[in-house]
C-alpha cells in the first residue's frame, strides 16, 4: 500500500481532532492559508521528501519553490485539548543543515534546516510563548479563537516582508528571542554552531 501524501495524513489527523480544534483547524485554512495562497506559496504534498519522520500530520506547510532561496512556512497545530497554532518560518537554501552541521537536500528539508528559522508570535509576554489560539480554559473558546486567527492574518505582511527584502543579515547571527515586535529566533546555524564550541 502506497505511503499517504501529506495533505491526505493531515485529512486523516484532521478528522481525529477534538471538536474544538476542528473549528481552528478550520479558520486557520479559511484566513490564513490562502493569505499565503495568493503570494505563490502552495501546499507542497511531498514536503519534506515525504518523510513522516520530519513532518506531523498536525502541520501544514507552505513553500515557494523558485529562486535560489525557498520560502518556507510551517503552521504547527499541536495534538492539545486547548486548542493553539505557530506559524514558523525561514528560506531553504540549495542546501540544508540538519542540527546546522549534515548538509540535506532542500527538497527533503524542513524549515528547521534553514540558515535561520522564526517564528511569528503576539508579542512579549501574551500567550503561551507568543503563539496563537486559547492554552487555558475558556468560556467561549470560538471568540478566542476567531479573534487571534484574525491577529494573526493581520501580522502576515511581516513575513511576506522578509520574504521579498530578505532576511537581515544581522538576524542569522541573533542570540534566540525576539528580533521584532512580533518575530522571535528559533534557531539558526550560527547558534548550533555556538553551542557546540560552548560544549568543547
Amino acid at each position: 500500500m502506497p505511503i499517504a501524501n501529506h495533505r491526505q495524513r493531515f485529512e486523516r489527523w484532521r478528522r481525529l481532532a477534538s471538536k474544538p480544534t476542528k473549528y481552528l483547524i478550520q479558520q486557520v485554512l479559511d484566513c490564513i492559508v490562502p493569505r499565503f495562497e495568493a503570494e505563490g506559496f502552495a501546499w507542497q504534498l511531498d514536503y519534506a521528501g515525504g518523510d513522516p519522520n520530519e513532518i506531523g500530520a498536525n502541520t501544514i506547510p507552505l513553500q515557494i519553490r523558485s529562486g535560489s532561496n525557498w520560502p518556507t512556512v510551517e503552521i504547527h497545530i499541536p495534538r492539545l485539548n486547548h486548542p493553539h497554532f505557530s506559524i514558523d518560518f525561514g528560506v531553504l537554501p540549495s542546501e540544508c543543515r540538519r542540527l546546522g552541521r549534515d548538509p540535506v537536500p532542500r527538497d527533503k528539508a524542513i524549515v528547521l534546516y534553514a540558515p535561520a528559522y522564526f517564528m511569528l508570535c503576539k508579542g512579549r509576554g501574551r500567550g503561551l510563548d507568543g503563539q496563537f489560539g486559547y492554552h487555558w480554559f475558556s468560556l467561549q473558546p470560538r471568540r478566542k479563537i476567531d479573534r487571534d486567527v484574525a491577529l494573526a492574518a493581520s501580522l502576515l505582511p511581516e513575513i511576506f516582508g522578509l520574504f521579498r527584502t530578505g532576511i537581515p543579515a544581522e538576524w542569522l547571527t541573533h542570540e534566540r528571542g525576539y528580533v521584532s515586535r512580533h518575530v522571535r529566533l528559533m534557531g539558526s546555524w550560527y547558534l548550533f554552531g555556538q553551542s557546540r564550541r560552548d560544549a568543547a
